[in-house]
């Protein structure tokens, strides 16, 4: 399996700032309706599978390049159903990006349980990436069922605080030298 992150640390930096944006403009109460929460979704799952899709196809030094393909690809149908379907009720838009959220909190695990078989101290920052992920799919469910100004804003909150912890996480992967 290709750690998505551990040698990209370029891609929780994107995600890290589509999350810190989004969740400064969900606690400024901006985002309106869930239609314009799920636009706003498409553009980050779709922005993701492209990048992993792009870096499996570019970096063919990766051992296991296939993952970042396939990861990005289920990303991108993620993106596609979530388009295709920006019109139905309010209930559906939650379990397709339901859905994603664990998805997403899954491969995280895995990666995470790979990394402490090898010994790598990066794991934490792999589980810290899912429980976040859990958390914010939480809230998401949370806010969704009753779509209040104060759920809102507690969906801003984690989303600012996921953004900050995978910006945090891009720092520290960057770090690393290679020898």
């Amino acid at each position: 399996m290709e750690f998505k992150y551990y040698d990209k640390s370029w891609l929780p930096a994107i995600k890290g700032a589509f999350l810190t944006i989004f969740g400064i403009i969900a606690m400024s109460q901006i985002v309106g309706s869930i239609r314009s929460l799920a636009s706003l979704f498409i553009v980050l799952i779709g922005m993701t599978g492209i990048l992993l899709i792009g870096s499996g196809i570019i970096v063919r030094r990766a051992r296991f390049r296939i993952w970042s393909i396939i990861s990005g690809s289920i990303n991108l149908i993620f993106c596609l159903i979530l388009a295709l379907k920006i019109e139905a009720p309010r209930e559906v838009i939650v379990w397709i990006l339901l859905l994603w959220v664990i998805f997403q909190a899954i491969t995280e695990i895995i990666e995470a349980g790979i990394l402490i078989s090898l010994k790598n101290a990066f794991a934490a920052l792999f589980i810290l990436n899912a429980l976040l992920t859990m958390l914010f799919g939480y809230f998401l469910y949370i806010v969704i069922a009753t779509f209040t100004p104060q759920g809102i804003f507690y969906l801003g909150v984690i989303a600012l605080t996921f953004g900050l912890a995978n910006e945090l996480s891009a720092y520290l992967l960057s770090r690393i030298k290679e020898k």
